[in-house]
């Protein structure tokens, strides 16, 4: 079966990873999961979210802060944003970064 985890392996520095949605969407909030796999897949140093503007992507405002757990979700909340594309930019630590899954909420 394969595994449904994202890794930037054996990329290292500044990755992302988008959603995105034929119409647009009110996003207030996301939650990010990260894994660790003790070797070269580690969770990032840094994150944060973006959205599309209609003409580039820029930071989510208000952002609440950006937890860097793994195994769990990270959650964070911001200043309602209406879009057609988000995405996790990620900063790498220790290794590469991994991902599991991003959730997106109105």
């Amino acid at each position: 079966m394969p595994s449904p985890r994202w890794g930037t392996w054996p990329e290292t520095g500044t990755q992302w990873a988008g959603l995105t949605w034929s119409a647009a969407q009110t996003i207030k909030s996301a939650e990010v999961y990260f894994f660790d796999d003790g070797g070269e897949v580690r969770v990032p140093a840094s994150w944060k979210l973006q959205y599309w503007n209609g003409c580039a992507y820029a930071d989510v405002p208000g952002a609440s802060g950006y937890g860097i757990v793994a195994d769990t979700y990270n959650a964070v909340t911001f200043t309602a944003v209406s879009t057609t594309r988000l995405r996790v930019v990620l900063q790498s630590g220790q290794g590469s970064v991994g991902l599991l899954e991003v959730r997106a909420y109105g």
